[in-house]
């Protein structure tokens, strides 16, 4: 079976050391990071208090200025290959099979850590509480596979 995590991009960055011990030790997996560039749990944290204190959540990174993408927050693909481990980025909706199916095949060759970088609008909503049976969500759920026919149901 293939290992697969799944973080944002700043919760990815609390411990992207794991990279590193990762490709030093040849463990393979997936590690799916959904990147808007911004601190959405604070903001959504702030919104469930019905405050707002326009702190300062985005984040641009002005050493990328020649790639707009490359700049939209941290360069995951640059940090994942600057510790020896494989990276593609996902744009568009289309583009998630085909880049799931590279990041396999990235993984088995090299045998390292793969992050797999979907680029998401700036401000995203994501399902939020302080309690697993206290959970907010913001869209409605998918309860079979034809409510979400782009999502994976079995990896293998």
């Amino acid at each position: 079976r293939n290992i697969v995590a799944l973080s944002g991009d700043y919760d990815f960055q609390f411990m992207i050391e794991e990279l590193a011990v990762g490709a030093q030790h040849k463990l393979p997996y997936i590690h799916v990071v959904v990147n808007n560039a911004y601190l959405g749990l604070i903001r959504q944290a702030q919104r469930g208090f019905s405050m707002d204190y326009e702190v300062s959540l985005a984040f641009e990174n002005v050493n990328r200025a020649d790639d707009p993408e490359a700049g939209y927050g941290v360069d995951h693909v640059a940090v994942a290959e600057a510790m020896g481990c494989k990276a593609v980025r996902v744009r568009k909706p289309e583009e998630f099979a085909g880049a799931f199916k590279e990041a396999e095949r990235l993984m088995k060759e090299h045998q390292v850590p793969v992050v797999l970088e979907f680029i998401l609008e700036r401000v995203t909503n994501i399902s939020m509480g302080t309690e697993i049976d206290k959970i907010t969500e913001f869209e409605e759920l998918a309860e079979s596979h034809e409510d979400a026919p782009t999502a994976i149901v079995m990896l293998d």
